[in-house]
């Protein structure tokens, strides 16, 4: 019971940041898992976590979420005309509730549709 306890918090998501659209109409969440923050690391390297970037409207509807080696790499995420991109990471279309990213080895596109 306790290590399932422990276990379900270091999984956990914490939010690192919020990315509004220009419009509004679109918002960025950036999270990253708990047991991240134990990890060392040196001063000023708190975006180093690896993470999670997620994408919903302003009703709650989810348009993907995808994984990102540091959190910090959100920052570079720009709102286009009908989605949103990161650059050499994913991009979202929104029309379609569809999102693209590379697999870890960048060898494969992988497209998937939001739920």
């Amino acid at each position: 019971m306790i290590v399932t306890s422990v276990a379900t918090w270091l999984f956990q998501e914490v939010e690192y940041l919020r990315i509004d659209s220009p419009d509004r109409q679109y918002q960025a969440i950036v999270t990253y898992r708990r047991m991240e923050s134990f990890r060392p690391t040196f001063p000023g390297q708190s975006g180093d976590k690896a993470g999670f970037i997620r994408i919903v409207d302003k009703d709650g509807k989810n348009y993907g979420k995808i994984g990102v080696p540091m959190v910090w790499m959100s920052r570079d995420l720009k709102w286009t005309n009908g989605g949103a991109d990161l650059p050499v990471v994913c991009e979202w279309d929104f029309a379609k509730r569809e999102y693209r990213f590379w697999n870890e080895s960048q060898t494969v596109e992988i497209v998937k549709h939001a739920r």
